[in-house]
């Protein structure tokens, strides 16, 4: 037995094995639980429910290779700023691509009408086992809960216009775009038929600090989903812990739950968070503890302005 059978390949394994900062945060966007749970009547569209778990297992037996080709951050993203969400999908590409288990057949494949662009496919793949064609769209949210309910309409995004309810009902919709006769024809070009559809949902849920005791997460939640709290700026100040280690995180790492010390801001003071909002809409903060040279995460919350969701 190997030296990586012997330990079990939970997330904390997985990210406690991993050499550098770029396989820990691909680790979290492949193996992170998703947001919401698949195999259901509600959410049929969504990836099983279990898929992140073999995926870890993958990760677990293969990186050790990948480890050998040297592959930085730089291989795996570019060296283009992109937004979180397409850093995001290109993570979960360049695991598809480097993983033996499925053939990319395509991805970020625009499909063209008459007038408009029609849609665009995140990523189709082949499973090497089964021979089945699987159309994935990907998408990675962070929602702050307004109302102490389950309900999808209730949970809205950092820019209020974002809702769980209504990204559900476009991920659902993009699921059809293969239907199109346009679709059909790029397909057939090259040589793909689609077998099935399914949506990789992943991010995090935010309750308000006040009813962390009494917290309801979205409807077909996880059970292990990725959860935090959030306040306004002018609520941080019942939340600060001086005592304690507090850093900022940049958005572009907000993928990370383990920091190293030069990608993480330390937070020494409020006027830190204060200073900080002045350049951004919100901060994404977290209490850490220091483990192995890195920031290791204990709770994560998200600051918004006084006026959200109403500005």
């Amino acid at each position: 037995m190997t030296k990586a059978e012997q330990w079990d390949p939970s997330l904390e394994n997985i990210l406690d094995a991993c050499p550098a900062a770029i396989w820990r945060e691909m680790a979290w966007a492949i193996g992170s639980a998703p947001m919401l749970q698949g195999n259901s009547t509600e959410l049929p569209f969504l990836w099983r429910t279990d898929y992140h778990t073999s995926a870890l297992r993958s990760f677990r037996d293969y990186l050790p290779r990948w480890e050998l080709q040297s592959h930085s951050e730089m291989d795996v993203l570019g060296d283009r700023p992109m937004r979180l969400g397409k850093r995001f999908e290109q993570l979960v590409n360049w695991w598809f691509e480097a993983c033996p288990e499925y053939d990319v057949l395509a991805k970020n494949l625009v499909i063209q009408g008459r007038d408009r662009t029609l849609g665009e496919m995140d990523i189709i793949v082949r499973d090497a086992q089964t021979s089945q064609v699987l159309h994935l769209e990907l998408a990675c949210k962070f929602y702050l809960q307004t109302r102490v309910s389950g309900s999808w309409n209730h949970w809205v995004g950092m820019d209020p216009k974002d809702r769980l309810d209504l990204k559900l009902d476009k991920l659902a919709s993009q699921l059809k775009l293969d239907k199109k006769s346009e679709t059909q024809s790029v397909l057939r070009e090259r040589g793909i038929r689609i077998d099935t559809r399914a949506a990789w949902v992943k991010g995090w849920c935010f309750v308000h600090y006040q009813n962390a005791t009494r917290a309801r997460l979205p409807f077909q939640a996880h059970r292990s989903v990725s959860s935090g709290w959030w306040c306004t700026l002018s609520e941080w100040g019942a939340i600060w812990q001086p005592q304690s280690s507090w850093i900022l995180i940049p958005a572009q790492h907000w993928l990370r739950i383990r920091h190293e010390k030069e990608d993480a801001l330390p937070v020494h003071s409020l006027r830190d968070v204060e200073q900080a909002m002045t350049e951004w809409k919100h901060a994404m903060v977290a209490q850490v503890e220091t483990s192995n040279g890195q920031w290791k995460e204990i709770m994560r919350g998200i600051i918004v302005r006084d006026t959200w969701p109403n500005a």
